[in-house]
């Protein structure tokens, strides 16, 4: 049986409670401290990057003068800009009140669909490839608010997403510590040349001519 028969096909902005652009937020308007300002840097290719030493804030005054939209540890931020345009991540709780720039897109996903799912979609050619026929820009490019809620993306019932969320992270999770033991395996490879080479010219390599 194949299991996308009973899959729904749908545009992204149809999937969301939430789906607007971020603030338009200007160097004059950031503080030091406050509301944290999430930019398109944190937003890795399905991963979220902290980078707390570089964070930018808003004040409550200017949260409210400028009627921003109030971010949510949940919520999918999805990157308009490169590289790539459309790379997406789920934003942790980090104790902080937040708001996200311009050219990330805020999408609160409706009840049936795990936020997750779509992670894991947007890291699939086949999403990549829809973005990449939407962008424009010739010196940079991006997609537009509008472009990005045509996207269809196939929604399956909500216990098969679930399902295929519980094996990609059981392979992710796998691949990860094949890649942490081949890193290590590299660093002791790396650490054994210099040994070795620290030997040859020092004369205690074994074998080396008197």
């Amino acid at each position: 049986m194949n299991m996308r028969t009973n899959w729904q096909t749908k545009k992204l902005e149809e999937v969301c409670e939430v789906f607007a652009d971020g603030d338009w937020i200007e160097k004059k308007d950031q503080s030091t401290s406050g509301i944290r300002l999430i930019q398109t840097g944190n937003i890795g290719n399905g991963y979220f990057l902290d980078r707390s030493g570089k964070a930018r804030y808003i004040s409550e005054d200017t949260f409210k003068r400028l009627r921003c939209t109030e971010v949510l540890p949940g919520d999918c931020l999805l990157s308009r800009l490169p590289d790539p345009v459309g790379r997406a991540s789920l934003i942790p709780d980090t104790g902080q009140k937040m708001i996200t720039a311009v050219d990330c897109t805020i999408m609160r996903f409706k009840k049936d669909i795990l936020p997750k799912w779509f992670i894991y979609y947007s890291l699939c050619p086949d999403y990549q490839n829809k973005i990449n026929k939407e962008v424009s820009g010739a010196t940079r490019q991006r997609i537009s608010r509008s472009n990005l809620g045509n996207i269809e993306i196939p929604i399956p019932p909500l216990q098969q997403q679930k399902h295929i969320v519980t094996k990609l992270d059981d392979f992710f999770s796998a691949t990860a510590k094949v890649k942490e033991n081949a890193e290590k395996k590299l660093v002791d490879l790396e650490e054994l040349k210099k040994s070795i080479l620290q030997k040859a010219f020092t004369g205690k390599l074994a074998g080396a001519c008197s």
